[in-house]
C-alpha cells in the first residue's frame, strides 16, 4: 500500500504538469507579433493585465462589434426594428466568406440579421446593413470611425463592416475592450445577443464561433475574429458571482491557443475583480429619434404664423436619469427677451479632464449668409459663492478654468452680473429655418457636476422646444474647475447668425442661453 506522501508527491508533481502545460498553451501567441491582450475588471475599471494593449493590431470580425453598436443605436433611436427587411445587394452578395450566401434581391429581418452576425459572423449580411443604414458600405465605415472617437477610441479606424483585410482598418486591445464595454454598458438588452450559441435560419444551423460560451462558467459573449493578417482574436465578457471581467486577446497562432491564454487570463484575473460596481459608463452622443410625421396643413390666405414642428420622442434611457437642476422662476409671465452673447472659449480639454463626446453631425443644408454681430465689448463679472450652480450666469462664472465669467455687454455699458440684466438691442436677423451649417457656435443651457446630468438636459431641452434644434448637435463638454470638473450642456455646430436667433427663440420658450464660441 502507497504512503499518503507519496500520492501526495505524485498529485504535486501532476498539477506542477497541468499548471506547465497550460502557461505553454497561453503564451504560444506571445511569441507573435500580432499579439496583444487586456483585463479589465468592468465593475471598476482597473486594469487588472496588460500587454501590447495600445500597439495597432487587425480587428478582423471584432469590427463587426462596431457594427451592431450602430445598429442597436438606430433601433434605439426607433428607426429600425426586429422586422425591418435588410435587403441583399449585389456588391453585399459578392463579399468573400464566411457568409449565408444570400442572392442579390433576397431580404433577411432584421432580427435574423443580427443573430447572423453574432454566430456566423456572416459578412455579407454585414454589408447589406451597412447599405440599408447609410447608403453606402464606404459611408458607414465613416459613421463606425466617428463613433469610436465618441467612445474615445483613439486607435481605430474603420474602413468596411465586417473586418476582412485592409491595411487602413486598425485597432488596438484596449479599444475593443472599450467598445465592448460600451455595448453592455449601453445596450444591456440588446447585448445579450452575444451570449446566442446557435442560430438558425433558412433550413441551416449556424453554431457560434466563440466556443467558450457554454464551456467557461459565467462566459456571456461576447465576440471571434479571424484573418490570416491578425492571427485569431476574441473579446470575452464574464460575470461570476457578483464580479464582472472583460478581457480581450488578439494575435493568437491557433483557435485553441487563443481560447487557451482567454481562460488563462480570466481564471487568474476573477479572483483580483471586485464585486463593487464604481465604474460609470461613459456618455456619448446617441442617434436622433426618428421624427415623428407632420400634420397636413389646408391652404390658408392668410400669412401663416411660425411653424414648430411637433418634440421629438425621446431618446431612450440609457444611464440613470439624474435630474439637472431647476431655474429659479421667473418674476412675470413673460421672460425677458434678447439677443443671445457670444463669448468664445476654449474646447481643448484640460490635463487630466475626460474627453468629450459629441454627435456626428448630421447632413447639413449649404448656410445662408450669415448677419453680421453687433459690436461688443467683454466685461468681467465677480465671481459667487453658494451652493451648486442652477442658473447660467452662476456656472458661466464657474467655468474658464477657474476664472470669472466674461460676459457680453453692450458699447460703453456698465459691468452686469447676471446676462439677464444687459440692456437689450434690437436685432432682426434673416430665417434660417432649415439653413443651419456646421459651423463653430454652439448655444450653452448649462454646466453640471456630472456628464449624465449634462446630456439629461440637452435631452429635456430637445424635449420641450422641439424641432427648433434638428439641426444642432449635442455636445458635452468637460471643464477643470479647481480639484473637479464641470460639463457644459451646449448644442453645437451652428454658425453665429442661426445661434442668435435660435438662443433668442429658446429665450422666448424659458430656456436660459447664452452662444459662445468654439475654438
Amino acid at each position: 500500500m502507497r504512503s499518503r506522501a507519496g500520492w501526495g508527491g505524485r498529485l504535486a508533481g501532476m498539477a506542477i504538469l497541468i499548471c506547465c502545460l497550460t502557461a505553454a498553451g497561453a503564451t504560444e501567441g506571445r511569441a507573435d507579433s500580432r499579439h496583444a491582450s487586456l483585463v479589465v475588471d468592468a465593475n471598476t475599471g482597473r486594469v487588472l493585465h496588460a500587454d501590447d494593449a495600445d500597439a495597432p493590431r487587425f480587428p478582423a470580425s471584432l469590427t463587426k462589434m462596431m457594427t451592431l453598436y450602430l445598429v442597436f443605436e438606430q433601433i434605439e433611436a426607433g428607426r429600425l426594428n426586429a422586422s425591418t427587411p435588410i435587403r441583399v445587394s449585389a456588391q453585399a452578395a459578392a463579399v468573400p466568406p464566411s457568409k449565408l450566401d444570400l442572392d442579390p434581391g433576397d431580404t433577411i429581418p432584421l432580427g435574423a440579421a443580427i443573430r447572423a452576425l453574432v454566430t456566423k459572423s456572416a459578412n455579407d449580411v454585414a454589408v447589406a446593413i451597412a447599405e440599408h443604414i447609410s447608403g453606402s458600405e464606404a459611408a458607414f465605415a465613416r459613421a463606425m470611425t466617428a463613433k469610436a472617437r465618441q467612445l474615445g477610441m483613439r486607435a481605430t479606424t474603420f474602413r468596411n463592416a465586417h473586418g476582412l483585410p485592409d491595411p487602413e482598418q486598425v485597432t488596438s486591445a484596449r479599444d475593443i475592450l472599450t467598445l465592448s464595454l460600451a455595448l453592455y454598458d449601453h445596450f444591456p438588452q440588446h447585448a445579450r445577443v452575444f451570449a446566442t450559441r446557435q442560430f438558425n435560419y433558412a433550413g441551416a444551423t449556424y453554431r457560434n464561433h466563440n466556443t467558450m460560451l457554454g464551456s467557461f462558467e459565467g462566459m456571456e459573449g461576447i465576440k471571434t475574429g479571424y484573418t490570416r493578417a491578425s492571427g485569431f482574436n476574441l473579446s470575452a465578457s464574464v460575470r461570476r458571482d457578483g464580479k464582472h471581467v472583460v478581457a480581450v486577446v488578439m494575435g493568437g497562432r491557433t483557435a485553441a491557443a487563443r481560447n487557451a491564454e482567454m481562460r488563462w487570463l480570466l481564471t487568474r484575473n476573477l479572483p483580483r475583480a471586485s464585486t463593487t460596481k464604481s465604474r460609470r459608463p461613459a456618455l456619448v452622443a446617441r442617434a436622433e429619434p426618428a421624427p415623428a410625421p407632420r400634420r397636413a396643413v389646408r391652404p390658408s390666405t392668410r400669412p401663416a404664423p411660425q411653424e414648430v414642428a411637433a418634440a421629438p420622442a425621446p431618446v431612450p434611457q440609457l444611464v440613470e436619469p439624474i435630474r439637472p437642476a431647476t431655474p429659479p422662476a421667473l418674476a412675470s409671465n413673460e421672460p425677458p427677451i434678447q439677443m443671445a452673447r457670444v463669448r468664445t472659449v476654449s474646447v481643448a480639454p484640460p490635463p487630466g479632464a475626460s474627453q468629450w463626446y459629441h454627435a456626428a453631425p448630421a447632413a447639413r443644408p449649404v448656410a445662408q449668409p450669415v448677419a453680421e454681430m453687433p459690436s461688443r465689448q467683454y466685461v468681467m463679472a465677480d465671481e459667487g459663492r453658494g451652493a451648486r450652480p442652477s442658473t447660467l450666469d452662476a456656472q458661466a462664472r464657474r467655468l474658464d478654468n477657474g476664472h470669472p465669467a466674461i460676459y457680453a455687454a453692450e458699447q460703453g455699458a456698465p459691468a452686469t452680473t447676471t446676462l439677464a440684466a444687459a440692456t437689450p438691442r434690437a436685432y432682426a436677423p434673416p430665417s434660417y429655418a432649415g439653413a443651419m451649417s456646421h459651423g463653430d457656435y454652439a448655444i450653452q443651457v448649462g454646466a453640471f457636476p456630472t456628464a449624465a446630468e449634462a446630456e439629461a438636459r440637452l435631452r429635456e431641452v430637445r424635449q420641450t422646444v422641439g424641432g427648433l434644434l434638428s439641426t444642432a448637435t449635442d455636445l458635452t463638454e468637460p471643464v477643470a474647475q479647481g480639484a473637479r470638473t464641470l460639463y457644459r450642456a451646449r448644442f453645437s455646430g451652428l454658425d453665429a447668425g442661426p445661434a442668435a436667433q435660435t438662443c433668442t427663440a429658446l429665450r422666448r420658450q424659458r430656456v436660459d442661453c447664452f452662444v459662445t464660441r468654439l475654438r
